[in-house]
């Protein structure tokens, strides 16, 4: 398998968000993010991760290795020889079968992560008001939300932005 980030997730990583576009590339992919999803910005992230490999900041034998790794899920999954989705199967999305199999993969693979030992002194600094609350985002609970990111039904609530 390989590691990808999450959607305009890298530019997270530093706070304020996409602060230090630069810092967050380097901190990512020195950490093991093999792909990053890059959406508005692919010109600037293909500089500055250029930039970083000139000025042996990422290895290149990262970049092999990020390389390596995609490739062989690609090959592995046959996408060079059928690279086109299969569309006999459209009809199944979003169907009850296919939401209880995403909430089910969900309930199998949610991985929770404890903020520090004590509450009081969390390890990541997240500011209170950042944190998101699936009930505040519309959802009755984090399994629903993760559900609908797998059924196709791509919901982005984000700062100042919300689209479906």
């Amino acid at each position: 398998g390989f590691v990808i980030s999450d959607w305009q997730g890298v530019d997270k990583i530093t706070y304020p968000w996409g602060s230090n576009y630069t810092t967050s590339l380097l901190r990512a992919i020195n950490a093991g993010i093999d792909m990053v999803m890059v959406p508005p910005n692919i010109t600037e992230y293909v500089r500055i991760v250029t930039s970083h490999v000139k000025n042996n900041l990422i290895p290149i034998s990262r970049i092999d290795d990020a390389v390596r790794r995609i490739l062989r899920v690609k090959i592995t999954l046959g996408l060079f020889e059928s690279p086109l989705s299969d569309y006999s199967l459209v009809g199944e999305i979003r169907t009850q079968a296919h939401r209880h199999l995403a909430r089910e993969a969900v309930r199998k693979s949610l991985v929770l992560l404890k903020n520090g030992k004590d509450a009081t002194k969390p390890l990541i600094p997240l500011p209170e008001k950042e944190r998101h609350n699936p009930k505040s985002l519309g959802y009755a609970d984090t399994h629903e939300r993760n559900a609908d990111w797998n059924t196709n039904k791509v919901t982005y609530v984000g700062v100042g932005q919300n689209w479906t």
